[in-house]
């Protein structure tokens, strides 16, 4: 009884960590949002099997982030702590995972260590309370990787067959073909030992199928229903367009932009994993002299993780995210002895509070869409129609959809006066820069809000610290309220 209430413990104390101040940070474009919308929307419909965002068919996630964002509405209600709290719960899950999984392979007392390097890593902080696809995925490609890890010392633990498979099936239903990366870890681990790989037809086979199952219950119904859309577009646009060039801008355009980006988790990933990024040239360090099989074991998803999406255009910092797990334990091992451990979790645990209690009620007032909804809600009615012209953020809509049913429209500068001038009431939010191209009506209401657009931003010049520094910064934005009711 006791042994099982340390890892509840720990589990309820990294879900607390992660659910502190999600309640007053709004969520963030674009992202954020998207999910949370699809989610609503789903839950509004009833149509479990295909998300929709704003009325339209969403393909870039598979839906399990979706129905684990919808039971949690159904729990406690739709707002925005609600819509993060899947990824809380996920996260939490991981560290629990990471310190059983560790404890197994190297002690009690570096097992613990690696659940707390996991809990209070940066990135994971960041995404343990993202209304995002990731913790899930997280969750499941550490599962499956101790699963195989245990099935290699018992070949014939059934329920670690089990595991493994239906964690790379659950794996793909969070967020794709990322989920299967495990599958290689074996052979890796072989090349690294130089033994040789003892792989079972007939057992990968039938693992293949519990995969296809698992992903086939959802996924043959929703091909069917959108004519192959999902396929499409989801597979087509979301992992292979993603792979051969950057979306969004988030990667290097051309050969010689791909080049350059080669290095990028390798750079990112030391800051990504502050605190314990200070232990990391120790660790290489030791593991280039020497290494053990349990070891080379825990490297092989982190390589596999890092080379592919190494390969892949499209980077973001948060991709290699399921090698953290691996990662912690790794490290692990050089924190358990430090002195400066302590320290180093009180400086971080101190940060995250500050930056969770303080940080995000000071930029709260700074999220435009939720502060256009405080003053727009009690003057609207759920038959209010809403639009918006150059102001593309899904934020917009979630907080509006709070109240209204119709879904929200965007508009250019032409379709201003229909939209306003239709029976009924009607909501249009305009970039201030675009209010000189329409003509306003002297019995409308309107109202500014003025902020940072969070999900665009660019390198300005700042005075930091007496020095002018080139800094990436949120765009300021002002925006015009327009009601008529």
């Amino acid at each position: 009884m006791v042994k099982a209430l340390y890892p509840a413990l720990f589990f309820l104390g990294a879900l607390l960590l992660y659910s502190i101040g999600n309640w007053s940070l709004p969520l963030i474009d674009r992202d954020e949002p998207r999910f949370a919308e699809a989610s609503r929307e789903m839950r509004q419909s009833g149509d479990f099997l295909i998300p929709r965002l704003n009325g339209d068919y969403r393909f870039d996630k598979p839906p399990l982030i979706y129905w684990c964002q919808v039971l949690a509405f159904d729990v406690l209600q739709e707002n925005d702590f609600a819509a993060r709290f899947p990824s809380a719960v996920f996260a939490a899950l991981t560290a629990v995972a990471t310190w059983i999984f560790s404890s197994r392979i190297f002690g009690p007392r570096v097992g613990l260590w690696s659940g707390i390097i996991f809990a209070t890593s940066l990135q994971v902080f960041i995404h343990a309370r993202a209304a995002v696809a990731d913790m899930p995925l997280v969750f499941f490609f550490l599962t499956a990787t101790w699963a195989d890890w245990e099935r290699l010392r018992n070949p014939r633990a059934t329920s670690w067959w089990w595991t493994f498979y239906l964690s790379l099936g659950l794996g793909f239903l969070a967020k794709g073909p990322a989920a299967l990366l495990p599958a290689f870890i074996a052979p890796i681990h072989s090349l690294l030992n130089r033994t040789p790989c003892h792989g079972k037809l007939r057992s990968g086979l039938l693992g293949g199928l519990v995969v296809l199952i698992v992903i086939g219950l959802w996924g043959i119904p929703a091909l069917i229903a959108t004519n192959g859309a999902y396929l499409q577009i989801g597979l087509g646009k979301q992992v292979l367009q993603r792979s051969l060039q950057p979306m969004e801008s988030h990667g290097g355009a051309g050969l010689a932009g791909y080049l350059l980006f080669l290095p990028f988790y390798l750079v990112v990933s030391f800051f990504s994993f502050f605190p314990w990024c200070f232990f990391l040239p120790g660790c290489v360090k030791r593991l280039l002299a020497h290494r053990e099989p349990d070891e080379n074991y825990l490297l092989g998803p982190i390589l596999i993780v890092l080379f592919v999406f190494t390969l892949i255009q499209t980077k973001l910092p948060h991709y290699v995210l399921p090698a953290y797990p691996m990662l912690a334990i790794l490290v692990a091992r050089r924190v358990a002895e430090s002195k400066w451990r302590r320290i180093l979790l009180g400086i971080a645990l101190v940060l995250y509070l500050l930056v969770a209690l303080v940080g995000f009620r000071v930029i709260e007032s700074e999220f435009l869409s939720k502060s256009i909804a405080k003053t727009a809600l009690p003057l609207i009615s759920p038959e209010t129609r809403t639009a918006s012209l150059n102001y593309d953020e899904q934020s917009l809509i979630w907080y509006l959809r709070e109240k209204t049913r119709p879904f929200h429209r965007r508009l250019d500068s032409s379709g201003f006066s229909d939209f306003m001038n239709q029976p009924g009431p009607a909501l249009c939010v305009v970039n201030k820069e675009s209010i000189g191209q329409v003509q306003l009506n002297s019995e409308w209401k309107t109202f500014e809000v003025s902020g940072h657009n969070f999900a665009r931003w660019k390198v300005k010049p700042v005075l930091l610290f007496g020095l002018l520094m080139a800094l990436p910064l949120p765009q300021p934005l002002n925006l015009v309220t327009i009601l008529k009711e």
